[in-house]
This record gives structure tokens, C-alpha cells and sequence, in this order.
């Protein structure tokens, strides 16, 4: 994309409106799902003395995030890099069914030390980066893991007239060594970070605070000032460094989102949850709840919207369109997902996928639908 006024423009709200916030409510979901999950369990007094075992339903838990990391690794190697699936199962995986019963507070604080940690480590290789590319020792192309022109071709490809023939194979092909980067290199550094933020979803989880226990006017007023504080300092920062004009500042903008987004998802989350206590906006919440109840068929049908799409075994359109056409893609993303979302559900209790991985984790066939 050229450094067109609106192509900056779309930068910068997809960098600070966007940009980490989202990546940390799902896993702050996530986190919360794990004490969801456990409370089929886990029996307690009123006084929170647990009866039952630590260990009991382990096993389900971890088949349940391997199976989610089997489906992580199709759609990471055979659709799109950029999987998160395969992150949050890694996750799963280790010590968060553990530490579901810890005191809120110790979650909050081991919660911040894994995410501090993650975050450090991650941004020292970010600096590490941009170090080997001021002395010469690779190119800007070499750090981001690809050159423009050769995903170019793989993407869409083009024959000795230039039709553009783009296969499946070449975008596989294409797209492994940057899975490979995000999985080896990457992932190590992620997992604590991520780690943590499910802590902090399993705290806020048990105390109430995404359960809307709160009056309307707590969320209001705190989603408010969340949102204008977090608002102003992310886009504050991201000036400073020069998120959409500068290579070095967009590049450690990937690192900095997250942390100095905090704030600002936060806000998201207690709007979000102001709207579902209010009966008069139902015509939002609704709709919106439709599209999270089905969310790992959204995300996967996302993938597949957007490959089919943008690459050269679809429609071609990969590296074709600047803003403000790829809000009007996103339009069109959204409006699928979402009144898909609300017809299937008018039929089946679950989303399609929902329902394999549930049927797959208890090892026999759920019922799709329970209704007469």
C-alpha cells in the first residue's frame, strides 16, 4: 500500500481501535472459559472450601484443547499463518486447569509477572530486530519473513501474458516459512504473555466483574473512562513512534499494541457489557451474541471468505486494494458471519464446529439439535 492519506488513515485506526485489544479480550475469554469449564466439577461451601479434587476432569480439559490445537494446525499450515487457535490450545495445554482455584488476587499477580514477562522478551527481540536492520545485517523484507513481490506471486501468480493463476499449492508453499517463524520463534515468547491475560480472564471471571454483577452505571462510567484514557494514550504513543508512516514504528507498534491497549479493551469490555444489560438494544447484543456463540465457525469461515477472496485460486484480489475498499471487505465479512450466525441458530443449538469439537472431546455424537 502506497502512503496514500487514507491508506494512513486506515492504518491508524486498525492500529489503535483494533490492533491487540481484540486478540486480548478472546483470551481473556478464554481464561474465564477455563473456570466455565471446571465448574461441572468443582464443588465449594458457601465459604469456597472445594470438596472435590483439583484433578478431577483434567482429562476432558486437556482433550479438549488438543483437539482445539489439531484444528489450530489445519488452519494455520492449510489456510492462513496468522492462526491464534494453535496458541490459545499451547496455552490450554499447560497449567491454567491448575490454577483455576487460586486466591483472585494471586491470579491478578501471577497474572501480571507471566504477561510482563512475555511482553519484555518479545520486545527485546523486536529491538533486536530493528538493531540487525540498521546494521546491515538483513532487510527490512528478511525481518518482516517475506519480500513483497515473492508473496505477490505466490498469492496470485501470473503466466507469460499476465493472467494471474495463483494455486492453492503455491499459496501453501508460500505462507509455510512464515508459519514456521510464528510457531518456533514467536509462540515461546506468546505463551507467557498469553498465559497471563487468562489469569487476569479467570480473576475478573470469579469476581464478578464479566459476569455483570455490577449496576449498569459502574460499566458505563468505567467503560467511559477507560475507553478515553486507553483511547488517547494508544493513539498517543503510536504518533509519537510513527505507527503508519515509519517502518520502525509500525514494526514495533506489533509489540507495543497490546500492553498500551490494555486500558482501552478493558473499556470495550465494560461498554459491551453495559449494552447487554439493556433490553432496549437487544437488536445489537443479540445479533452479536449470536456471531460469539458460534465463534470458532466464524473465525474459520472468516478464513475462508478472505483466502477465497484475496488469492489467486479465488478472486484475486490479494494486494489489490487500499483503504477505503478493505472496510467495505470487512462490511461484507461481518454481514455473513452474522446473519449466518442467527439463521443456524434459529435451527441448531451449536455451530458446526462447535459441534464436532464438542462431540470429539466426550468422544461420542452431541446433538446437534435439542429443540422440538
Amino acid at each position: 500500500m502506497g502512503h496514500t492519506p487514507m491508506n494512513e488513515l486506515g492504518h491508524t485506526l486498525v492500529h489503535t481501535v483494533f490492533l491487540g485489544k481484540f486478540m486480548f479480550l478472546f483470551a481473556l475469554l478464554f481464561g474465564a472459559g477455563v473456570v466455565l469449564y471446571g465448574r461441572k466439577y468443582d464443588t465449594a461451601d458457601d465459604d469456597g472450601t472445594y470438596h472435590t479434587p483439583l484433578r478431577t476432569g483434567w482429562k476432558l480439559w486437556y482433550r479438549r484443547c488438543a483437539i482445539l490445537l489439531v484444528f489450530g494446525l489445519i488452519h494455520a499450515y492449510g489456510f492462513w499463518y496468522g492462526d491464534i487457535l494453535t496458541w490459545y490450545a499451547i496455552t490450554g495445554l499447560g497449567a491454567l486447569w491448575w490454577v483455576r482455584r487460586w486466591k483472585v488476587k494471586t491470579q491478578i499477580l501471577a497474572g501480571a509477572g507471566f504477561f510482563l514477562l512475555g511482553t519484555t522478551l518479545l520486545g527485546l527481540l523486536t529491538l533486536f530486530g530493528l538493531y540487525a536492520v540498521n546494521q546491515g545485517y538483513q532487510t527490512r523484507d528478511q525481518l518482516m519473513g517475506s519480500e513483497p513481490s515473492a508473496e505477490i506471486a505466490a498469492y496470485l501468480g501470473t503466466n507469460e501474458i499476465g493472467q494471474r493463476y495463483g494455486s492453492y499449492v503455491s499459496a501453501l508453499i508460500a505462507r509455510l516459512p512464515s508459519t514456521l517463524m510464528m510457531h518456533l520463534l514467536l509462540m515461546p515468547l506468546f505463551v507467557p504473555a498469553i498465559t497471563g491475560i487468562m489469569m487476569f480472564g479467570m480473576a475478573t471471571f470469579r469476581s464478578g466483574l464479566l459476569t455483570g454483577n455490577r449496576s449498569t452505571g459502574f460499566y458505563l462510567t468505567w467503560g467511559a473512562i477507560l475507553t478515553i484514557v486507553g483511547g488517547a494514550l494508544t493513539f498517543a504513543v503510536h504518533e509519537i513512534v510513527g505507527g503508519a508512516t515509519k517502518f520502525e514504528g509500525a514494526f514495533l507498534w506489533q509489540t507495543l499494541a497490546q500492553p498500551l491497549g490494555i486500558p482501552l479493551a478493558f473499556g470495550y469490555l465494560m461498554l459491551v457489557i453495559a449494552m447487554t444489560k439493556s433490553s432496549a438494544l437487544r437488536f445489537i447484543t443479540h445479533p452479536l451474541a449470536c456471531v460469539g456463540r458460534m465463534a470458532l465457525t466464524n473465525y474459520a469461515l472468516q478464513t475462508l471468505l478472505c483466502t477465497t477472496f484475496f488469492y489467486g485460486y479465488g478472486f484475486a484480489r490479494f494486494a489489490t486494494i487500499d483503504y477505503p475498499g478493505l472496510w467495505l471487505v470487512m462490511l461484507c465479512v461481518w454481514t455473513i458471519n452474522i446473519t449466518l450466525s442467527m439463521v443456524w441458530l434459529r435451527i441448531f443449538d451449536f455451530g458446526p464446529l462447535e459441534w464436532l469439537w464438542r462431540s470429539l472431546t466426550y468422544g461420542r455424537i452431541i446433538p446437534i439439535r435439542t429443540r422440538d
